[in-house]
């Protein structure tokens, strides 16, 4: 069970990280492309999706590559599709508590002085 939890651990890292790039960055950067290059949206939303997908892709391989000098690692194209849906459900559920509980109870503490 510990070989299949650290074989999915590198692609948990790749959904947050791909996640977390569009949840903060994808808006910003898009029209940073687009304004710099004159390109349209389309592109630019295809070079912003390269960008996330190469930055997590380079974290996630080094994160595997250090994990297998130690272990044995599992292969296999369900263990890589479950760890970026994984990650990604952590962001968007850390998101989703964000918004409803903290990000609320701060706006809240703000009205009441």
């Amino acid at each position: 069970m510990n070989i299949v939890l650290l074989s999915l651990f590198s692609t948990i890292i790749f959904g947050i990280i791909d996640a977390v790039f569009f949840l903060f960055f994808e808006e910003t950067a898009q029209n940073k492309i687009k304004k710099l290059t004159h390109v349209s949206m389309n592109i630019a939303e295809i070079v912003t999706g390269s960008l996330s997908a190469a930055a997590a892709i380079f974290v996630a391989a080094n994160v595997e590559i250090s994990l297998e000098e130690e272990m044995y690692l599992i292969h296999h194209p369900l263990l890589d599709v479950s760890g970026i849906l994984l990650g990604t459900l952590v962001v968007v559920l850390t998101y989703v508590f964000y918004i409803r509980y903290i990000r609320k109870t701060l706006l809240s503490a703000k009205k009441v002085y």
